[in-house]
């Protein structure tokens, strides 16, 4: 193990000592829950530990070899100031308690291999002060707030079960994750005052919603989307930023039109006409087009006098500031993977990947060097830590990451 590896175990051993015996703390608590969720095999290893016949064959077979000399090993890795092995004053302190947890702060890093996240662990005697821990960057999670006429706000994340208001005869209802607006009791839109609603997902956040005329909405990270509470007039008409995949609900006699809004500022954005289809749209501002991708149904995009229609497989993108539209036919499901719950690279630039990286993990990402070259293909859960897709992205020996908290800097492998 290498004296990283030892501190952590040595910590995660001894919090899971306080949890056995409730002597642990609050803050202790989320710390080890934090270790827990990282990764599945860390929240496993947690189970088997809390089982006294599991935790106990286990030292079993760890006490075949000579307990105090390794006790005594992984101290002086860890930088602790102890006697040498077999003076009194090691005697005292390995006690039969001590040595098995000590034992087992071992075979926590054989078994697990855990990720270690609490990085920057500087060695102190268990004691004295405790281990400095680092920032966790766990991956996003369904959240965003939601914004009404009123401008009053509503924060939404996946525990929310309730009837949040009554706006006209339309229920906002929120459903683990899921925001519903229920019109079920509106008779007649046109009659119905407008009020117009924004939800706003942050980075590291994503939500699903459906709109009053049945529309499934899903948006990812640093993404909006603003409509009205009831769809009045001959059309139905969103706006949104950043990345949003539809679903839309047919309604011949009411097309749906989305505008984009790639950045704040920018006048003239995109326009979406559909009248019921699966399409995805991206427009974020730190990407170099806007591109909608369509899954099903036909659409139309217009931007600037120009326009485009597109079926099921292609993808029309245009610049930004321009109005030349792009007919392409991309990998549908690595377009979709966000929404599918995973990342997924076709040959992808690896800076792309890392901005969709600092979308979703809510982290700044700093190059240093040439990275134009590189690509890779692949695909992992978005619900992994990023210190796994790092390691991943690293293991081709063609990037280097150097972590500094939530900065990552990322620069050739030369």
């Amino acid at each position: 193990m290498t004296e990283k590896e030892v501190q952590q175990s040595v910590w995660i051993a001894g919090l899971i000592r306080k949890y056995r015996d409730s002597s642990i703390s609050e803050e202790e608590i989320q710390l080890l829950e934090e270790w827990k969720k990282s990764r599945e095999e860390n929240r496993v290893l947690f189970e088997k530990l809390l089982d006294d016949e599991k935790l106990g064959d286990a030292l079993l077979e760890m006490e075949k070899a000579d307990t105090a000399l390794r006790i005594q090993h992984i101290f002086e890795k860890a930088g602790l100031s102890l006697p040498v092995a077999g003076s009194p004053a090691v005697r005292r302190f390995l006690s039969k308690r001590a040595a098995q947890w000590l034992a087992a702060a071992a075979l926590l890093a054989a078994i697990a291999g855990t990720a270690w996240f609490f990085a920057g662990t500087a060695a102190r005697h268990p004691a004295d002060e405790p281990v400095a821990a680092m920032d966790t960057i766990l991956p996003g999670s369904d959240k965003a707030v939601l914004t009404l006429s009123d401008g009053s706000q509503v924060v939404l994340d996946s525990t929310m079960q309730d009837l949040i208001k009554e706006q006209g005869n339309v229920d906002i209802l929120s459903r683990g994750g899921r925001l519903v607006y229920d019109a079920s009791k509106l008779v007649n839109a046109d009659g119905q005052a407008i009020s117009i609603n924004t939800i706003t997902t942050p980075r590291g956040g994503q939500y699903q919603i459906v709109l009053p005329d049945g529309t499934a909405v899903w948006l990812n990270a640093a993404s909006s989307i603003s409509f009205p509470t009831a769809f009045t007039g001959k059309e139905r008409k969103v706006t949104i930023t950043g990345e949003a995949y539809f679903e839309v609900a047919r309604d011949k006699s009411k097309p749906f039109r989305v505008s984009v809004i790639p950045r704040e500022g920018v006048t003239g954005g995109m326009e979406v006409t559909v009248l019921g289809t699966h399409f995805n749209i991206n427009a974020y501002p730190d990407e170099d087009a806007i591109r909608t991708t369509l899954v099903e149904g036909s659409v139309m995009v217009r931007k600037a006098g120009a326009q485009m229609k597109i079926v099921p497989g292609e993808q029309a993108s245009v610049a930004v500031n321009g109005a030349v539209f792009n007919k392409s036919h991309p990998d549908i499901e690595e377009v979709l993977a966000w929404k599918n719950g995973r990342f997924k690279f076709n040959n992808t630039g690896v800076v792309g990947i890392m901005r969709q990286i600092a979308r979703w993990y809510d982290v700044e990402i700093e190059t240093a060097g040439d990275l134009s070259a590189i690509r890779f293909s692949g695909g992992i859960s978005r619900k992994d830590n990023i210190e796994k897709l790092l390691e991943i992205l690293e293991s081709e020996g063609r990037v280097k990451f150097i972590r500094q908290g939530r900065h990552i800097i990322m620069q050739p492998n030369h």
